[in-house]
């Protein structure tokens, strides 16, 4: 049977099932149309036999030993079926479709956008950080009828995958955030990282949609001049289709918004930092895109207020903590710390490693730390993990683990106004709020 005929009748049995998709055998119930999804520590085929004994509606399996089980639909891939479906899926929904790309902010971005359209009518959002080639498809297949507009972050660790990403989505407005050093270890280089998430403008072109391009950034900047509709942003040229200036970046961010060359208002955003501004500016683009004013589409972009360690701001005591422990490149890291050193008051900073940069790692921790040197905050900055304490041997804070940092803390208290927190994941950099007791 041809692929194109197994994903209608599996369409068939999703649209039977009320639209109820599953994966993971443990959440599955029952009428629910499962897919064996391989991963790398799993193989859902092991689940077939239990999906199927638990009720589901179909069970989607592709191992060979499976092909002639009547109990089972059969195909050569399974997650290549599951984005066949979502595209199929997607393709068939009236919601205007926003892609967001990019090395830097998605997440925030994504936010952004469904706070403002959340007000104009039913929005989905990517939930989470779900942008790879299994949480996309996912997304896609949880629109509904009822939703007017979907927000839909596409996120890549090696060369390929945004392609395939973008594939699965007849979009109406793009955007690339902006080109940073983010896992270099999939990608070698900025340019292959650049020419990676062009798929987005490419998508953008072959759908006549709409490109929403920050000219601030080089690469997008030359990106952009193939398209054929696009709004600009920027913090720099007044002449871009929406501009800020801004006068204070944290603990607030306090920005004039100017929207073709006319100011439009002043606005205060709990998101600060001047990188988040552009973030800003993004939600703005697309609201005004699908018909909302500057005015009211800025505002309600500046109602949101992050979370889940993304951006935060804490107050322990005496200190304001910045924490930004969910992720970091040598991109975000450099620009984070250099808004958070605009800030009046005593401050401390704690960075984490940098992960997946590979053979760029020395020279990435190394360069941070130089322009730690060049703000002269040094003396007041703490090194967590293995890659700061390689690459930066002359520095006298470093600490191998957050348990040295946590211990040496305990004997060193730091009095500070201002705390900085930010580092990959896999540090659990969060854990410096230990340190910090309440008043």
């Amino acid at each position: 049977m041809l692929i194109s005929d197994l994903i209608d009748a599996i369409y068939g049995h999703f649209v039977a099932s009320q639209y109820q998709i599953c994966t993971d055998s443990r959440a599955l119930k029952a009428g629910d149309v499962f897919f064996c999804i391989r991963g790398e520590k799993f193989d859902g085929n092991a689940f077939a036999a239990n999906a199927y004994e638990q009720g589901a509606r179909a069970v989607i399996v592709d191992h060979e030993s499976l092909k002639n089980d009547g109990r089972f639909i059969w195909v050569k891939d399974t997650t290549q079926a599951l984005q066949l479906l979502a595209k199929k899926h997607a393709a068939l929904m009236p919601a205007k479709k926003i892609m967001v790309g990019g090395s830097n902010g998605k997440t925030t971005t994504k936010e952004v956008i469904k706070t403002i359209l959340d007000g104009m009518a039913q929005t989905l959002a990517t939930p989470g950080n779900w942008n790879n080639h299994i949480g996309v498809p996912l997304t896609l297949l949880s629109l509904r009828p009822d939703h007017e507009f979907a927000v839909v972050e596409m996120g890549t660790n090696h060369p390929g995958e945004m392609a395939v990403l973008c594939e699965l989505i007849l979009t109406d407005i793009g955007l690339i955030t902006n080109i940073g050093k983010e896992h270099l270890d999939g990608f070698g280089s900025l340019e292959a990282i650049a020419k990676e998430e062009s798929e987005v403008f490419a998508s953008v072109i072959k759908n006549q949609a709409m490109g929403i391009v920050n000219i601030d950034d080089p690469w997008l900047a030359s990106m952009s001049k193939r398209l054929n509709t696009k709004i600009t942003l920027s913090l720099t040229d007044s002449q871009a289709n929406l501009y800020a200036h801004i006068h204070a970046e944290m603990p607030e961010l306090v920005f004039d918004f100017y929207a073709n060359g006319q100011l439009i208002g002043r606005y205060t955003s709990p998101l600060s930092g001047r990188y988040n501004t552009y973030n800003l500016l993004f939600g703005a683009a697309v609201a005004m895109n699908l018909g909302l004013n500057p005015a009211v589409a800025m505002e309600r972009a500046c109602t949101y207020k992050p979370t889940n360690n993304r951006s935060e701001w804490r107050t322990i005591g005496n200190a304001q903590i910045f924490l930004d422990a969910y992720n970091a490149n040598p991109s975000s890291m450099s620009v984070a710390i250099q808004s958070f050193s605009t800030i009046s008051g005593s401050k401390a900073f704690f960075l984490g490693d940098m992960l997946e940069l590979g053979e760029h790692s020395p020279a990435e921790h190394q360069a941070l730390y130089t322009l730690c040197c060049e703000l002269n905050i040094q003396g007041n900055t703490y090194l967590v993990g293995p890659e700061f304490c390689a690459a930066c041997p002359q520095h006298p804070y470093r600490f191998e683990t957050m348990d040295a940092l946590l211990a040496w803390l305990d004997t060193h208290p730091i009095d500070t106004n201002f705390a900085f927190i930010k580092g990959s994941r896999g540090i659990k950099m969060e854990r410096v709020l230990e340190h910090f007791k309440p008043a």
